[in-house]
């Protein structure tokens, strides 16, 4: 039978979308008929352009907590379902409850049905789903999974917080840069062409650049290059050798490099707590929890972790061996190891970080501060100093 997206609006007003199979447009306005609201539109959609489908983070973040209140509050998974379909705001979001209805109206599990969708729901979501399936904790593992996605909300908000300020200082010297060489600098050089005298060096400079900036194929150039740098950057990282040297490249760097080491680690360490947490066995919660990492150095030593330890060697011994993560880590978890403790370990180690990481943003801001300000100023006073300079040069001749 063919698939159809369709559209309804409810009472309000709303528009509702939806996905199903049905034999014509007939036999699915009948099948809608129980589902309230009124019928506008069908058409046939291939499953394949969902699947590719994304949707934000805040929209994967509401639906899991207008889910959790539904299955607390006793609501059946398929009612709750079919409440949150109706109720979601995104499109996309939508035709994803609408798909997990079906699915879960034909006898499968939720789990399966969020397996459909691995560009919408990670790995780590579809794991505890499928836990919470296996024990019957539905309840305390949405919990589990709203609590580490707020987790993730704030900590992108940090992060994007602490980059706002050098990025929005980056950008305004750019644009005052380019003012300055488009427009300022092609005044002062007409009067300094006038002069007929000769120029420093550092006047030939800038009016060098300035002509080049002037240029439309300048424009053109930088941003073809910007593009492809991009592009070359994503395809490299997708060759697993080269991908391996470029993130191991990235954490040598001075400073960033620890920067980034602990906000990977701080990530990591959150998603193990709440998959050990959630009753998921080390090996299988050490697989999912380094799917949160984007790192593949780091990847590479996470999996070797797992191999260790599913070979029978100890958490200590295998984080001991990869000599990338921190001392405290290692031993902390040796000690949770020795006596029982590992999930409440892993609870302290997760605090810890993401004090660091706090900590690291912070001397971040305090270290890029001055620097923005020193590089802007120095190229701000070079430019103005090629300007002023044959200037200064002619008064001090017609002084003497």
């Amino acid at each position: 039978m063919p698939n159809y997206l369709y559209k309804l609006k409810d009472e309000n007003g709303k528009n509702i979308y939806g996905y199903g199979e049905a034999r014509d447009t007939r036999e699915l306005k009948s099948r809608l008929r129980d589902f309230g609201g009124y019928f506008i539109s069908a058409k046939i959609f291939d499953i394949k352009n969902l699947k590719k489908q994304k949707v934000t983070f805040d929209a994967l973040l509401m639906f899991t907590h207008r889910l959790t209140s539904l299955i607390e509050s006793g609501i059946p998974i398929l009612s709750a379902l079919n409440i949150l379909w109706k109720q979601s705001e995104e499109k996309t979001m939508q035709l994803v409850i609408s798909r997990m209805y079906r699915h879960v109206e034909d006898g499968e599990t939720i789990s399966a049905a969020l397996d459909e969708f691995p560009n919408i729901f990670p790995v780590l979501y579809r794991s505890l789903i499928h836990v919470a399936e296996k024990t019957g904790s539905m309840v305390f593992i949405l919990r589990k999974i709203v609590e580490h996605l707020e987790y993730q909300r704030q900590f992108i908000t940090r992060v994007k917080k602490a980059m706002m300020y050098p990025m929005i200082v980056m950008g305004l010297t750019i644009l005052v840069l380019i003012g300055m060489f488009t427009f300022v600098v092609p005044t002062f050089q007409k009067v300094l062409v006038g002069l007929n005298v000769e120029l420093p060096l550092i006047t030939r400079v800038v009016l060098g650049i300035s002509q080049i900036m002037r240029n439309p194929f300048f424009i053109v150039f930088v941003i073809f290059a910007i593009v492809g740098l991009i592009v070359t950057y994503r395809e490299m990282r997708k060759i697993p050798e080269i991908g391996y040297k470029i993130d191991k490249y990235i954490l040598s760097f001075p400073f960033f490099g620890n920067l980034f080491l602990t906000m990977a680690i701080s990530r990591f360490i959150n998603s193990l707590r709440v998959l050990i947490g959630s009753g998921l066995p080390i090996v299988e919660g050490l697989d999912v929890a380094k799917s949160t990492v984007t790192n593949k150095y780091l990847v590479k030593h996470i999996t070797d972790v797992k191999e260790g330890v599913k070979q029978g060697h100890s958490l200590y011994e295998t984080f001991r061996d990869t000599k990338v993560f921190p001392i405290l880590l290692v031993e902390m978890l040796g000690i949770g190891e020795k006596v029982g403790t590992v999930t409440k370990i892993l609870e302290s180690l997760a605090h810890h970080f993401d004090e660091e990481v706090d900590y690291k943003l912070n001397k971040f801001l305090t270290i890029i501060d001055p620097m923005l300000i020193v590089i802007v100023g120095t190229i701000i006073i070079f430019t103005m100093l090629a300007i002023y300079m044959p200037i200064f040069s002619i008064w001090n001749k017609l002084a003497s």
